[in-house]
């Protein structure tokens, strides 16, 4: 004769049977964090979610008109194994020989990450300014909080993007990679700039290192 006491005693027991036999919950799902990305330039940066992206590495050379200039195509629609491209290298200048990153109108660019805010195919700067090719990089702080102002990436030419008779619309050699600060490509390597944008994702981000 089964007891109350034994009925009560089964039951628990059969409840941790059914108890231990259930399938637990399945986790939930995390996404991994996204993996860093070393660029063939030697550059350190985060790969996106998801999708092909390109950026602008200034890469500082001892001589501030003899640097170079790199863009770089990523690959990134695979997160574990992104495929990290340089399709173009040009030599590139920035300021006019000082390397105080400080000095407004003189020194080369301070180091650090830029965002890349319009690109323009026929600038219209004056004789002053920038013309034709370029894209603007802003505004960006040194070491000591001083600001740089109005960067760009650009050339010497017409707004058209011709050659003009004289400065500062005529490219005239390797003193023309001297600048105010701004990363100064000769001509026809800032065309191939341009028609590389045209083929793939328009960069959004220049590093300065």
């Amino acid at each position: 004769m089964t007891t109350r006491k034994s009925r009560i005693l089964l039951s628990a027991a059969a409840a941790a049977l059914s108890g231990g036999l259930m399938a637990a919950p399945a986790a939930q799902a995390q996404s991994p964090a996204p993996p860093a990305v070393e660029q063939s330039t030697g550059h350190t940066t985060a790969q996106s979610a998801s999708g092909n992206y390109t950026y602008l590495e200034f890469k500082k050379g001892s001589n501030p008109q003899n640097s170079r200039l790199y863009f770089v195509y990523v690959q990134g629609s695979n997160a574990d194994h992104p495929r990290i491209h340089t399709l173009g290298s040009w030599r590139a200048g920035s300021g006019n020989g000082s390397k105080d990153t400080c000095a407004s109108n003189a020194g080369w660019l301070p180091n650090g990450t830029y965002s890349i805010k319009k690109y323009d195919a026929h600038h219209n700067g004056g004789a002053h300014g920038v013309n034709g090719i370029s894209w603007y990089i802003g505004d960006h702080k040194c070491h000591s909080g001083h600001w740089r102002t109005d960067l760009f990436v650009h050339s010497e030419m017409l707004p058209n993007g011709k050659a003009g008779s004289s400065e500062p619309y005529r490219w005239d050699g390797n003193s023309d990679y001297k600048s105010n600060g701004c990363i100064k490509l000769k001509p026809s390597d800032i065309r191939a700039l341009r028609d590389l944008q045209a083929n793939y994702p328009n960069p959004h981000t220049l590093y300065v290192r």
